[in-house]
């Protein structure tokens, strides 16, 4: 191309016409406009006159700057990583201040606690769960950790059974069978790269010690332990968490119009089939038993006590309450597969991480196996968890600072005077778990240090007995605590008495999702005490 080429003007077309608006048109494009701000604007007005009175008496609170109808929502935008950072955040100011926070979720008011006594009279007086439940709610039914109010005090009393200490003992042949298959299953990592022990191990052989004990499930690794299976799961977990992250997605009629509500059906799917699955099997199970004339609750089989199980107890449950229908027992099954599962997982995670960048107390843990257990390899019995103490204190100090679930959520059904604020009716209260386990009001100087030592001295032990909110407080607290701890042991002892384990978990970085997960500096490696094998 030339120089005389570009300097061609083309000519205009003359029979294009210029673009002309009628001023009427411009008039009436401006009166929707103002009359659509001035919708806008009555609507903010008015949501705030209806919470006139909670802003009023949480006034004196710290908070941040609300934006209209969102209110403190576009702290949380993002991925469970930002929702961390502002978690630690709002624990930094509450810790500053010594006082709640407030957030503003839309029109929603969240005082934010910390203090265990705060939290243990809100938890005892304020039974009833918010609306951010009822997202869970779609998968969960009214099970245990969702149910409204009547149908968890109808429930639970039953329930709480199933977990209760003799229960937990006749469940040490099954910790000790998981324990020791993990253990053996660590051996192939022996002086390798290092690996992500929970998505790799943990979450499986988690998954199959609550299928056995709460479920009578034996047969699992066809129908629950399967990579489709921890998928489904873990994608709801995600899928309900971003879901609360986005408040433009809380209205089910808005949340049902998008492709995630579509993966959540899916993932659902997969998930009730196989709880569908696990009660039919056991139904027969009990119907054959019935027919024969065996108790297989009670009865003994090559010298093993036949434990009834959480699924039993429903079923029983069944026969006489015409309200527990098939749709509620399988998403109790659910229930106690995410609260068992998901979070003993965690926790363990975080307690084999914290050993690797922690050499003293490895050894010191180590230390204390051989003293109860000396040379041999035998199973933990029930008289040995007692005598675990420091294994006791190195776990409650990974969970104080590592809680697998950093916050829970009670609503307010009327007034309520604490000794730092006055919770108005309809707000929601929620209870940081996070920032109670890091507050140098509770724990001292050193709370952000991890040390087990801590809870040898006999006045922080039953200090820590209240103040440790890992396993939530109050009437509708975890009741799975002595099976989470027993379990927890029985994992240590078996695999720290064969391996050394390093981590950097000092680095660790950490998202919310749900539970507390890590995102970096949670790899481990495993050495063996008796040289390279």
């Amino acid at each position: 191309m030339n120089n005389k080429e570009l300097c061609t003007v083309q000519p205009v077309n003359a029979n294009l016409k210029v673009l002309s608006i009628d001023p009427k048109d411009i008039q009436a494009a401006m009166f929707w406009l103002v009359l659509l701000g001035a919708i806008v604007i009555c609507l903010h007005e008015y949501t705030r006159h209806l919470t006139r009175r909670t802003r009023g008496m949480v006034s004196h609170l710290p908070t941040y700057k609300c934006l209209p109808f969102i209110g403190n929502m576009y702290k949380f935008f993002g991925d469970g990583q930002n929702a961390f950072h502002c978690l630690e955040d709002l624990t930094n100011i509450m810790e500053e201040r010594g006082q709640p926070f407030v957030l503003w979720i839309g029109q929603c008011c969240f005082i934010v606690l910390s203090d265990p006594e705060e939290a243990r009279m809100v938890t005892n007086n304020f039974l009833e769960k918010p609306y951010f439940y009822n997202f869970a709610r779609l998968w969960l039914s009214d099970g245990l950790v969702t149910a409204p109010v009547p149908i968890w005090k109808h429930n639970v009393k039953k329930l709480v059974v199933a977990f209760s200490g003799s229960m937990v003992d006749d469940f040490l042949p099954i910790f000790n069978d998981q324990s020791q298959k993990l253990q053996m299953k660590l051996e192939a990592e022996l002086n390798c790269e290092p690996f992500d022990l929970l998505e790799k191990y943990l979450a499986y052989t988690t998954l199959e010690t609550v299928c056995q004990t709460a479920l009578g499930e034996h047969d699992v690794t066809k129908t629950i332990v399967t990579k489709e299976y921890y998928a489904a799961f873990n994608g709801i977990l995600e899928l309900i968490f971003s879901r609360a992250l986005n408040i433009f997605l809380h209205p089910e009629a808005v949340y049902r119009l998008t492709p995630g509500f579509k993966k959540f059906k899916r993932c659902v799917s997969v998930v009730q089939n196989v709880s569908d699955a696990i009660l039919k099997k056991r139904r027969k199970e009990m119907e054959e038993a019935k027919t024969s004339k065996i108790s297989d609750a009670t009865t003994k089989e090559n010298g093993e006590v036949k434990f009834k199980t959480f699924l039993d107890i429903l079923l029983q449950m069944s026969e006489t309450d015409h309200t527990l229908t098939e749709q509620h027992i399988k998403a109790e099954i659910d229930t106690i597969i995410l609260a068992g599962q998901e979070t003993i997982a965690t926790a363990i995670n975080y307690i084999f991480l914290m050993l690797g960048c922690k050499p003293d107390v490895q050894q010191k843990l180590y230390k204390e196996i051989k003293e109860v257990f000396g040379e041999s390899k035998r199973p933990v019995l029930k008289e040995d968890l007692s005598r675990l103490t420091y294994c006791e204190a190195v776990i409650y100090e990974t969970l104080r600072l590592f809680p697998p679930v950093p916050g829970v959520l009670r609503q307010a059904d009327r007034d309520f005077k604490l000794k730092s604020c006055i919770v108005p009716k309809g707000a929601t209260c929620c209870i940081n778990i996070w920032g109670s386990g890091h507050s140098t009001h509770i724990w001292g100087s050193d709370a952000l240090q991890y040390k087990p030592e801590r809870w040898l001295d006999p006045n922080v032990a039953s200090m820590g007995a209240t103040a440790l909110l890992t396993f939530s407080t109050g009437k509708r607290a975890c009741i799975g605590k002595r099976y989470a701890v027993a379990l927890m042991k029985t994992v240590l002892v078996h695999s720290m008495r064969e391996y050394e384990f390093v981590s950097e978990a000092d680095k660790m970085e950490l998202k919310i999702d749900i539970a507390l997960r890590p995102v970096s500096g949670h790899l481990l490696q495993v050495r063996s005490r008796s040289g390279v094998k």
